[in-house]
């Protein structure tokens, strides 16, 4: 193959080729000047051109938060909005084939995961085809760390495609011909999601064998893959693979697989060491720090020690704001712009934030109490959320903002609960504010990993694997940590209380842990309908009340009311295909309750 072009469009080339070599055949598109000639040989001929072609596929690491206006990763009740546009308004009422025109599941165009991941899944294959073709002129070193990232993101994007829609193929070639792969299969003894999650696991451990610990030069190369990354991926797919909705797809019965818990453990161990190990590289930041792993106002980029995986960008835009966190977290429409879809936090999720002793939060003692309804908290909840009195602005914006049930901002947008999401929004960052070096300085992010959670993924899996699934004290072999010192050095650097071996307040470890993770993790990536999903916990908050808390400006009256009643069906535990994909042949068949 040919494609030939003026010298000076080289650069276009490289943008456009994995377009093309994507979507199949290349001869239609050879239309092009020939006044030079740029061959395929030559695009993967140097180590710089091949790096070159490897850069494409990172910014198909998409942001949850920032896929499209009004779509973000709030999908398992955790927020609610009274638009119909928005994610959580569509997750509450099990609107999910609205997922598939619109945000991170989106499978039109090149938007959302599917079409990104199946992409970048092609153009890992071309490039891996290429290298083991010997053209490459690069040291062995730099072979390496092409290959091992070409690894990564063909197990990376099959991992995100497979855990929202299910088994699928693993494609580990340049598909020609036979483009008709099953959905369910067997390898290495594993049936569907298992196996689908085998092929992804092998690609991991190989990437983690390639990739370096960390990179050279982090002015140039922050944001790259490493072989931290690959390791927590590999505990995340072998996790995920041992969990009781995954177990049951794969021909087993809807409880945790022990063998997965064993294999996960052990990879998540060797993550944390190999952080642990490397203190200059990695690490979980100081609660001074914290906030820095998802926003920042100083113009420096949203990426701290403890990031393993995220969507790296170094632009400061109110645009940044205004159309997208501003339209999905922002209130007052009539002040900050958007739409009035704003996303707000549930009173049900407000109270799953613990007391800051470590007891439960109980709505019967502390909702009329002004000293313990939004203080004396977990210190991880006025992080995350804003609450009435708390003003992230100025000037008029500050007139605007007041949150009980008839206040002005309430009012203006129809939002349903008196809570605005934090994490993402900083104090006084607003698309009207004053001064625009306010907007123009601020950057979010919300990252795919952070080490965090992967001390969390090591508590859960040891749990399981050694402790039971109710024994804080299990230690995965030849581990460093139990799972409850895990999870304690994951609390204890907020300024939280340390829990016990049994849940503390919970009253069993495995509930402490996904309790943890809705906290830590809370408005980021999804992980809460992940987990609601994994552990197969969503049929029984089927037509549970969503609620909110009404109260006066004076605070002399507070009542939970019920907003709507939740909808999961057992046919929301996987995204329905696309309707077009489950005609093609009968090996694809459409996910059950989508027909």
């Amino acid at each position: 193959m040919k494609i030939k072009m003026n010298a000076k469009k080289i650069k276009l080339v490289l943008l456009i080729l994995p377009v093309l070599i994507a979507l199949g055949s290349c001869e239609e598109y050879l239309n092009v000047p020939s006044e030079a000639d740029v061959t395929e040989e030559k695009v993967f001929g140097t180590y710089n051109l091949f790096q070159g072609y490897v850069d494409q596929m990172y910014p198909c690491i998409l942001d949850h938060n920032r896929t499209y206006y009004t779509c973000t990763g709030e999908m398992g009740g955790e927020a609610i909005s009274p638009g119909g546009n928005h994610t959580s308004y569509r997750a509450l009422r099990g609107n999910y084939r609205d997922f598939l025109d619109r945000g991170y599941y989106q499978t039109t165009d090149f938007v959302g995961i599917w079409q990104n991941g199946w992409r970048v899944i092609r153009m890992c294959n071309i490039g891996l085809k290429n290298l083991e073709s010997g053209s490459l002129v690069a040291t062995d070193e730099e072979k390496k760390l092409i290959e091992g990232q070409l690894r990564f993101f063909r197990a990376y994007f099959h991992f995100e495609i497979a855990n929202a829609w299910g088994p699928m193929p693993y494609i580990n070639e340049v598909l020609a011909d036979d483009f008709q792969k099953p959905r369910y299969y067997e390898y290495k003894g594993k049936e569907n999601f298992q196996a689908t999650m085998e092929y992804v696991v092998e690609d991991f451990e190989k990437a983690a064998q390639l990739l370096p610990v960390a990179w050279p030069d982090p002015s140039t190369q922050l944001g790259r893959l490493t072989a931290l990354a690959a390791l927590s991926y590999k505990a995340k797919a072998l996790l995920w693979a041992g969990s009781p909705l995954m177990n049951e797809n794969s021909g087993g019965a809807a409880e945790v697989n022990t063998e997965y818990m064993e294999r996960a453990a052990i990879a998540a161990d060797e993550a944390i060491k190999m952080a642990e190990n490397n203190p200059a590289s990695y690490g979980l930041v100081d609660w001074a720090d914290y906030s820095r792993n998802f926003a920042r106002t100083d113009k420096t980029v949203v990426w701290t020690k403890e990031t393993i995986v995220a969507l790296y960008r170094n632009n400061f835009e109110k645009e940044v704001f205004s159309e997208y966190t501003g339209r999905s977290n922002a209130v007052n429409s009539g002040v900050f712009g958007g739409n009035a879809q704003q996303s707000t936090p549930t009173q049900n999720y407000v109270d799953r934030f613990e007391m800051a002793d470590g007891s439960l939060y109980n709505p019967a003692v502390h909702d009329a109490d002004n000293a313990l309804r939004w203080n004396g908290r977990d210190p991880r909840f006025r992080h995350a959320i804003y609450v009435d009195g708390d003003f992230p602005c100025t000037g008029k914006q500050l007139k605007m903002w007041t949150l009980p049930t008839k206040g002005a901002t309430i009012a203006t947008d129809g939002q349903l609960t008196p809570y605005v999401i934090k994490k993402f929004w900083p104090f006084n960052v607003s698309d009207k504010a004053g001064d625009a070096t306010l907007t123009l300085n601020y950057a979010f992010n919300s990252p795919q990993m952070r080490l965090a959670d992967v001390y969390l993924m090591y508590a859960e899996a040891t749990n399981w694997a050694y402790g039971a699934g109710n024994n804080g004290n299990a230690t995965a072999p030849g581990a460093n940590h139990t799972a409850l010192e895990a999870v304690n050095l994951v609390r204890q650097r907020v300024g939280h209380v340390p829990t016990t071996a049994t849940g503390g307040a919970h009253g069993n470890f495995h509930t402490l842990i996904l309790n943890e993770r809705a906290v830590e993790l809370c408005y980021e990536s999804n992980h809460l309908w992940n987990d609601i999903r994994r552990y197969k916990i969503g049929e029984t908050l089927h037509g549970s009340s969503i609620l909110t808390l009404d109260f006066d400006q004076g605070y002399t009256i507070f009542q939970r009311r019920e907003v709507l009643k939740m909808t999961f069906e057992k046919r929301q535990y996987w995204l329905p295909l696309p309707r077009s994909l489950t005609f093609l042949y009968p090996e694809f068949p459409q996910n059950d309750g989508w027909n």
